[in-house]
């Protein structure tokens, strides 16, 4: 079954705002990292993006920077979440992890 690239993004936006809103510890660790380790930008573009469900080239508009700019920083902001998750919380986002 193909899937497109909108059809994928959409699951992907629920299954994150599914992750926020069950209050286990996967949706704490989510939670958590949003709040203490992304930086202030990563973190209002990755909440624009999944929980507003705004488009790159919406929030691009909406804060005068380009789409490109836009992408690379919740890209940046979902590996720091992911890098998180992985090492079990001790991620401190000033350790060099290569991706």
């Amino acid at each position: 079954m193909n899937e497109t690239v909108e059809t994928l993004e959409l699951r992907a936006i629920n299954e994150y705002v599914d992750l926020l809103d069950m209050g286990g510890s996967a949706a704490d660790r989510i939670r958590r990292v949003v709040d203490e380790e992304l930086t202030e930008r990563q973190r209002q573009m990755v909440e624009m993006y999944y929980i507003r469900q705004m488009t790159m080239p919406e929030i691009a508009g909406e804060l005068g920077i380009c789409p490109s700019s836009v992408s690379r920083t919740i890209m940046r902001g979902k590996r720091r979440i992911q890098k998180y998750i992985r090492y079990n919380g001790r991620y401190n986002g000033r350790t060099t992890v290569q991706s």
